[in-house]
């Protein structure tokens, strides 16, 4: 097997998985200030009645809502890069080499 391709597949997977750790624990609010930041470069693209001045009562709601959504999606990811590092090892483990596109 290539060494690259493994150290490669190994950085990936952890990668993945705490990316999807941090994103499905809240690690120091990483979800929540990511789902600020998107909410607002999306805020753009809404209309802007002239109203804007008032508070805005479903910011609260909505923001819990994609921090929920964003916090599954963490979890996937955490469990996606589980599932490939043992894929990973157990192409090691067992002898056959990594498929190429060759």
């Amino acid at each position: 097997m290539e060494t690259w391709r493994f150290v490669a597949a190994v950085m990936m997977s952890l990668t993945m998985g705490l990316i999807g750790v941090a994103l499905a624990t809240n690690f120091r609010g990483v979800t929540e200030w990511h789902m600020r930041r998107s909410m607002a470069t999306a805020s753009v693209l809404r209309r802007v009645p002239p109203w804007r001045w008032l508070p805005d009562a479903q910011y609260d709601k909505r923001l819990a809502r994609f921090v929920l959504l964003e916090r599954v999606i963490g979890v996937i990811f955490a469990a996606a890069g589980v599932m490939f590092l043992i894929v990973v090892v157990y192409g090691v483990l067992s002898g056959e080499p990594m498929p190429s596109s060759r």
